[in-house]
């Protein structure tokens, strides 16, 4: 036999063992268990094509994974920005209108101690006026008169004529 001639008997052989089990089980009158399909082994092509399916699934859904991770904490991120900036502009609000109060009051505080001034100069003003024409009429010629006319001789109607000239 020439090496060829192995080479193909040994191709055209069948090693399948189930058979072989199969049919020693019926010679030994067992009954024969139902055919099994295995697989048959997968092709090397079929399996780098496979794998690398599986890679790249697996690799586009990590990034997907991550993309999204990502995205949510950007979101909690300006949820978080957006809630303390709310939160800052409200107290600048409350921090606004409690200036503008405490303005408010000091300027009517201000207005009511002008008021006050001009009040206190006005009665100052009028004492001042009430007080020159008091000595305005003391000086007078018709005061004096009646007034060294009481002095040297004081009597009823002196008084009065001097009253009338010196304080009215």
């Amino acid at each position: 036999m020439e090496k060829r001639e192995i080479d193909d008997q040994l191709k055209s052989l069948s090693f399948d063992m189930d058979e072989e089990i199969d049919d020693r089980n019926e010679r030994r009158g067992r009954q024969a268990a139902p055919p099994r399909h295995a697989h048959t082994p997968m092709d090397p092509s079929h399996a780098i094509i496979l794998a690398a399916v599986i890679i790249v699934g697996g690799l586009w859904g990590g990034k997907l994974l991550y993309d999204y991770i990502q995205e949510q904490r950007i979101k909690a991120a300006f949820n978080e920005a957006a809630a303390y900036t709310q939160q800052t502009m409200q107290q600048a609000e409350q921090d606004s209108r409690r200036a503008q109060v405490e303005m408010q009051r000091r300027a009517a505080a201000e207005e009511e101690a002008r008021e006050q001034r001009r009040a206190v100069q006005l009665a100052q003003l009028q004492a001042e006026r009430a007080r020159a024409e008091q000595e305005k009429r003391f000086e007078s010629s018709q005061c004096q008169f009646w007034w060294q006319q009481h002095q040297n001789n004081p009597s009823e109607r002196t008084a009065t004529k001097k009253a009338e000239a010196c304080e009215n």
